[in-house]
């Protein structure tokens, strides 16, 4: 797929240049997890609590209901790069979003998961902000944008979520858009009209999908990583809604690649990174034990 073009594009200073990238990508072929498959299928029981706690780190349900993931087919659009790195990154998130079984629409579509790399993404955002405020921040109040502007971080993630029925029916009238930036809800009035499953205490009246997504990368933040320890880390924040910051204690996931811990800095998507997407995108959003059910998809990835 070529780079797609879009008005946001002209509103970026400072392109990304080839010579910032690593000269090799070793997330193309990420690394293993370092404990052996044979040690993991005898230990399944050590597994489980450990890929949970991972879970339970770095996702928190919308508005204490569910985790939010992509339902319509995700269209990434790469800014800011050189022509050959904005393929490679657009490729890879694909190709992860593939094997998570992430929804992915054709060549042709219109872009709802914005990657963007800037050296001014304060400047970046203020024009965005000023020019269409309701596209990119939806319903969300100024006083938020404002944070979220000002928030110092090499890569910056806000969603934009709705409601949809179990099954992914889409929203009725009586259902308003939710905006979320990573780390939590800060806006937005979502209401739904009521059903059997209101009472239930095991499953959610609706699902929470993504409308749309903004990743904001400082080029000045990134250092020496490779573009495919980019394109990975983007993938991951960019196909599911992240704490901020994220738990992570002991666990190997190109999540830590801003760390400041050159010995925790995966080479690529961990095993671990690969699993929870997958999991995340077969278990059900409306089901409130949702997030135990990851624990259990990830270990019969992992250990199989």
């Amino acid at each position: 797929m070529k780079p797609r073009t879009l008005v946001i594009a002209a509103l970026i200073t400072g392109l990304g240049n080839a010579s910032g990238w690593a000269a090799s990508d070793p997330s193309s072929n990420p690394a293993p997890d370092t404990l052996p498959e044979v040690t993991v299928r005898a230990q399944r029981s050590e597994l489980l609590p450990r890929v949970s706690q991972f879970a339970y780190g770095i996702t928190e349900p919308v508005n204490g209901e569910g985790l939010a993931r992509w339902h319509s087919p995700v269209c990434p659009l790469v800014a800011g790069l050189p022509q050959p790195d904005g393929e490679f990154v657009l490729e890879r998130v694909s190709e992860i979003a593939r094997a998570a079984g992430v929804p992915l629409a054709g060549e042709h579509c219109n872009p709802n998961l914005y990657i963007l790399m800037t050296s001014q993404p304060k400047q970046l955002l203020l024009a965005m902000q000023k020019q269409n405020r309701g596209v990119p921040f939806g319903h969300a109040p100024p006083v938020s944008i404002d944070e979220f502007i000002e928030k110092p971080q090499a890569v910056k993630v806000w969603y934009n979520t709705y409601r949809t029925t179990p099954g992914g029916a889409a929203p009725s009238a009586g259902v308003a858009p939710a905006a979320q930036v990573v780390g939590g809800s800060i806006g937005g009035v979502t209401t739904y009209t009521g059903s059997w499953l209101d009472n239930s205490h095991l499953q959610s009246p609706s699902e929470f999908c993504f409308s749309n997504v903004y990743v904001i990368a400082d080029q000045t933040r990134l250092g020496a990583l490779s573009r495919g320890q980019f394109a990975d880390y983007v993938a991951m924040v960019g196909l599911a809604e992240l704490k901020s910051p994220p738990h992570l204690a002991q666990a190997q996931t190109i999540l830590k690649l801003f760390d400041g811990a050159p010995d925790a800095v995966q080479p690529g998507m961990s095993t671990w990174d690969q699993a929870f997407l997958k999991a995340l995108y077969l278990t059900d959003p409306s089901i409130k034990v949702q997030r135990n059910q990851l624990g259990l998809e990830m270990v019969r990835e992992i250990a199989r």
